[in-house]
């Protein structure tokens, strides 16, 4: 499933994201969210699955 969460964590995120820079983000639908934590560790994401959210809809180019 870690994989799956990857593809939803918006590109530009994760460009922004410094070396061993941490982001906490939601994703999933609407109605259902898992809140993830990552950090950036050898230009990638790490992801680990924290706890079920619900968030405030991203919106923009990359939002859902």
């Amino acid at each position: 499933m870690i994989g799956l969460l990857w593809q939803r964590v918006p590109p530009p995120l994760v460009e922004q994201l410094a070396e061993g820079g941490r982001l906490v983000a939601p994703v999933g639908s609407r109605g259902v969210q898992t809140c993830i934590v990552g950090h950036k560790e050898d230009g990638e994401l790490q992801i680990e699955e924290s706890i079920g959210c619900v968030f405030v809809p991203l919106i923009g180019r990359h939002g859902w």
